[in-house]
């Protein structure tokens, strides 16, 4: 299948383990939303390889977008979102975002 696969994560804190928010896969334009985040300068790609494409960005500029149903993809295939987890995260949390080809 051509498309990314998405794993959305932010710091836990004092065990140094970051918890999952959500993941999900999507089709060969996935990447489009956190693309547009980045161009609008509300989010920091930091990797550019697609093993993984990564990404940071605020939880209050992530979060409202997959809960809104906003974002390709999550909520639909093989999709894994915590929605306790994401309510518990404050919005300033740094979040990272990754993104596998799966080309």
């Amino acid at each position: 299948m051509l498309g990314w696969w998405f794993v959305v994560t932010a710091p836990v804190g004092e065990e140094g383990e970051d918890v999952v928010l959500a993941k999900w896969e999507t089709g060969l334009h996935g990447r489009d939303w956190i693309d547009g985040l980045v161009a609008a300068g509300r989010a920091r790609q930091v990797r550019f390889d697609g093993y993984p494409c990564r990404y940071t960005a605020r939880a209050d500029e992530v979060l409202p977008l997959l809960v809104d149903g906003s974002v390709p993809g999550a909520g639909q295939r093989h999709e894994e979102v915590h929605p306790e987890r994401i309510a518990a995260c404050p919005g300033d949390a740094p979040l990272t975002v990754d993104a596998w080809d799966q080309s």
